[in-house]
């Protein structure tokens, strides 16, 4: 799964509002997220992260630009077939907060 998305904060403004993305997530989707990790490479413009949700473990990475955040991640089977609701709700979240 690969989702981009524009928006009008610097690469820095990004990392300061998604820096709290994950936790976020889980405190909304308490029933649903189980655990999740991240880590920050040294420029703080790539984002490893690991989320458990429903017994699903799903990892991948979210790459800062100026204008534009991509969010690449694997996908167990079973969650492909939900994907488009799970990129919508991504796209969602991200439009909320990146306002």
């Amino acid at each position: 799964m690969k989702i981009e998305y524009k928006h009008k904060k610097t690469k820095d403004e990004s990392y300061g509002i998604l820096d709290g993305f994950l936790s976020e997530l889980q405190k909304q989707y308490k029933e649903s997220v189980e655990s999740y990790s991240k880590k920050w490479n040294y420029s703080k413009d790539v984002m490893d992260f690991n989320v458990s949700a429903k017994g699903f473990n799903i990892s991948g990475n979210m790459h800062l630009y100026d204008n534009l955040v991509v969010i690449q991640g694997e996908l167990p089977f079973l969650v492909m077939l939900y994907q488009n609701q799970l990129e919508s709700m991504i796209k969602q979240k991200l439009k909320d907060i990146l306002k």
